[in-house]
């Protein structure tokens, strides 16, 4: 077995700007990285506790450049039926 295998990759990102919203006990991260080829990219990462316990649960979407006009229209469009 790879003495590397199960580990997670760690990534050098520069960040560009980032915003934090609190929802209770969720938290929602927004992140704009440079990524290594020097393109920008979105992060929305939601942490939230698992359970009873300070343990928390991270899950991630990135977005590129060319996903962010079909991503913000489908969440426009299904945030109208909110209302």
């Amino acid at each position: 077995m790879d003495k590397d295998q199960g580990k997670k990759q760690s990534f050098s990102t520069n960040n560009v700007k980032s915003s934090i919203l609190k929802m209770g006990a969720k938290t929602i991260f927004f992140d704009v990285n440079l990524a290594a080829n020097d393109k920008k990219y979105l992060k929305i990462t939601e942490s939230r506790f698992a359970g009873e316990g300070n343990d928390r649960v991270r899950s991630s979407v990135v977005l590129f450049p060319e996903n962010i006009e079909g991503f913000e229209k489908s969440l426009r469009e299904m945030a109208g039926y909110l209302n």
